[in-house]
């Protein structure tokens, strides 16, 4: 059965691969056949029917869609809260909604709203009405970075938008859910750890600041503040005992009770006890997925069936492949079911003794499991987030078992008192935010150590999975293989630290939304023009695009200068966030350096500014510094935000300068620019529009683009629908430029780039 399991969950996990799901008529087809073979060749239909599963799933995915005319305007929904919510203002939440303009829903859907000024506290559990406009979930496209999209379906929400002010915006039912009122409660209370309780107890991290998940990221112990499989291990064996002592208790007193099977009683009580502990936690898939591991084992030795391990974690998957087959697309998952079958390994590899119990025999066994781990997820961390933390082992060593052991005991117990006695709850949780307190100081002493963290240049999965069989293979028996030779799996890993001398330069127009940021690098050298907006709610394109490929790069040391076009908020408003991460010699404005005269040679290449003579002089998109970069045989402009007027004064002073390869279209596709005199005067062969996805202003309008279709033919692409696009020219010569962009050529897969992409105008 194992294997036919595991045909399964392969074929499932073949849909990550995927650049398209197949048709609905190739699905059909499949499924014919596998009824036709499963009988006589089983491991295939096994197979076969994965493939069908996932590929129905995104198809039903897609049917949930909403349409063209429900995110072309404002929309009236009715819904309940799912998230729980504190903030007062700002806030945003997820929505199961249950009609949508007075209509009911054969199928609920989950929308992520923002709601800048709410009309009340939103709590979790309550029914709405509101007014939202809202489009199909989109997220920015970037080689480094948060997928935002992605992480959208992993969570089966399939719009985001935002609330508008409206008469008709109505709580209907403040029927708040009891993990609300009970965070709630522990929130009146006077602690001052009370975001990290929050996190610990509830499950609830948004209280937490950046500089707090800078903190657990940094040491390694993310994985503690999230209610996991860990803390649900720790709940059910507390309960089993428990459960176990005091119907032991009972039953021995009564003679009635002796037909109760204690050992039976005790793990369906605890099933039930985990599961109420798995709805304080808001019914997380990591929860959800410690339980069906416990739910399973529990099945199978009630029915008194023998189940090995392996076979546990085959039925787990394929379970939860059933049930939860998009959060196959999360990075959640891959993480937990990796430290699940790298537990297993070790067990496997380093059997307990069974001689008996002792207390130095448990704490070596912890930290066997803490050290292995470490080593055997690096590999994985590293690629997925590209830092290395080398005191998470021993801070892991330590919290741990503190966490799961004592404060999480703690945060249960009081969470329980908040129903009999208040005062009770209060002392226990103060007790709680005395023992944060102190791991709090020793975090920032961890962090304090010299080489306590390091970041990576992000390299390919290939190296990373050949680390990782590198490590593995360390910790196999020596009679398997011959380990002088394991190094050479290091190779490719090695042959990343020298960074050679290369003939081609870059540029990357980056997918930033309605604004502008564009990186030119040559060997790991690089220049910014224009960094991207930030908002009030305190996301921002630095943080969130450009430091991350800057990291991905191994560039945050190695910016030269930067340049910003104008002072707008879309093009300038992130700098004081860059500049927390990056010390560039340079930050050259409109108002001072980058302006026309400006010529500066880097790396054999050209910097020129062509405009403005004096920005004091025209308003802010007028004075817009236009930079051209090129080197003696191909160049790209970047024009900012100038408008018609100042296009035609660059055509009448420069039209030899203007002509470039590349042309990053003025104000984002605005039709105030992009005369068709400019058009034909660059002759660009790329037009880049960098625009938000489904924007107020419909940029880039269909007038402009049409302008450039017939003044000269070149290749469009908007940063909206292909996201970032990326140029890499041989320097000083004639040989053609080769274009990528993230959607198509980098990270194609349907589930990261099919929902919702807003196309050029025809």
């Amino acid at each position: 059965m194992d294997s036919k399991l595991l045909s399964f969950i392969a074929a499932s996990f073949t849909s990550l691969l995927w650049t398209s799901l197949p048709s609905i008529d190739i699905t059909i087809l499949i499924l014919f056949c596998t009824c036709l073979i499963i009988r006589k060749y089983q491991h295939l239909g096994c197979f076969l029917l994965g493939i069908v599963w996932m590929a129905s799933v995104g198809h039903w995915q897609y049917t949930l869609q909403l349409s063209s005319e429900q995110t072309s305007r404002a929309i009236q929904i009715i819904g309940e809260v799912k998230s729980v919510v504190i903030a007062d203002q700002n806030i945003r939440f997820n929505l199961r909604v249950t009609h949508i303009e007075g209509k009911a829903l054969m199928f609920s859907r989950t929308f992520r709203l923002n709601w800048r000024n709410p009309g009340w506290q939103v709590q979790q559990g309550q029914k709405v009405k509101l007014t939202a406009k809202v489009k199909p979930p989109h997220g920015l496209a970037n080689e480094a970075g948060f997928n935002y999209q992605q992480w959208l379906l992993s969570e089966g929400i399939v719009a985001t938008g935002y609330v508008k002010s409206h008469p008709e915006n109505q709580l209907m039912v403040d029927d708040k859910s009891v993990r609300q009122r009970l965070l709630n409660q522990m929130l009146e209370f006077d602690l001052s750890n009370s975001a990290w309780l929050a996190a610990i107890t509830f499950g609830y991290r948004g209280l937490l600041q950046p500089a707090d998940w800078v903190l657990v990221q940094n040491t390694g112990v993310a994985h503690l503040i999230a209610i996991s499989g860990l803390h649900l291990a720790l709940v059910a064996s507390l309960s089993y005992v428990l459960i176990g002592w005091i119907a032991g208790a009972l039953i021995s007193r009564y003679n009635s009770l002796h037909f109760i099977n204690l050992h039976n009683l005790a793990m369906l009580l605890t099933l039930l006890t985990t599961l109420s502990y798995s709805a304080l936690a808001g019914f997380g898939l990591p929860t959800l997925r410690a339980w069906l591991m416990l739910l399973l084992f529990s099945v199978f030795f009630l029915r008194n069936k023998s189940l090995r391990p392996k076979s546990l974690i085959l039925w787990a998957l394929c379970a939860f492949i059933l049930m939860f087959p998009l959060s196959l697309f999360g990075l959640s998952f891959w993480l937990s079911f990796s430290a699940v079958l790298i537990i297993y390994f070790i067990f496997w590899r380093w059997p307990s003794n069974k001689d008996g119990f002792s207390l130095m025999a448990l704490l070596l066994g912890l930290l066997k499991i803490q050290l292995c781990l470490a080593l055997l997820m690096l590999p994985l961390v590293a690629w997925q987030f590209s830092y290395v933390s080398l005191v998470s082992p021993v801070v892991n060593l330590i919290a741990v078992p503190i966490v799961t052991m004592i404060l999480v005991p703690i945060c249960i117990t009081a969470v329980v008192s908040l129903a009999f006695d208040p005062q009770w709850a209060l002392q226990l949780f103060l007790a709680a935010d005395f023992i944060i307190e102190y791991g709090l100081r020793f975090l920032d002493f961890a962090l304090t150590l010299n080489g306590a963290y390091f970041n990576l240049p992000k390299l390919p999965a290939l190296v990373w999975l050949l680390v990782f069989v590198f490590v593995v293979c360390l910790c196999l028996p020596s009679f398997w293989l011959n380990k002088k030779y394991l190094w050479l799996l290091l190779l490719p890993l090695t042959s990343y630290v020298f960074t050679p001398q290369l003939k081609t330069w870059q540029i990357d127009i980056l997918d930033v939304g309605q604004g502008v940021a564009v990186l030119i690098t040559k060997n790991n050298r690089a220049i910014i023009y224009d960094v991207g907006a930030s908002y009030p709610s305190g996301f921002n394109m630095a943080d969130s695009v450009l430091l991350p490929l800057l990291q991905a790069r191994g560039l945050t040391s190695n910016v030269d200068f930067v340049l910003l076009s104008h002072g707008d908020n879309d093009h300038a408003g992130s700098l004081p966030q860059l500049l927390k991460g990056i010390k560039p010699p340079q930050v050259l404005t409109n108002k001072t350096h980058c302006q026309k005269g400006l010529n500066l040679k880097w790396q054999g290449l050209r910097v020129t500014a062509l405009w403005p003579d004096d920005a004091h002089k025209y308003n802010d998109n007028n004075g817009s510094c236009v930079i051209k970069v090129s080197d003696n045989f191909h160049s790209v402009l970047l024009p900012g935000d100038i408008d018609t007027g100042i296009e035609k004064q660059l055509v009448n002073m420069f039209p030899k300068q203007l002509q470039s390869d590349i042309l990053l279209a003025p104000h984002h596709g605005s039709n105030t620019s992009s005369s068709s005199e400019f058009i034909g005067t660059v002759g660009a062969e790329y037009v880049i529009f960098s625009q938000g996805f489904m924007n107020r202003w419909r940029f880039p309008r269909q007038e402009v683009v049409n302008r450039y279709k017939v003044s000269a033919e070149p290749r469009l692409f908007s940063t909206s629908q292909s996201g970032q696009v990326s140029f890499f020219i041989e320097s000083n010569s004639s040989a053609p430029i080769i274009v990528k962009t993230f959607r198509q050529d980098m990270y194609p897969y349907w589930y990261a780039n099919s929902l919702g992409l807003q196309k050029l105008p025809d």
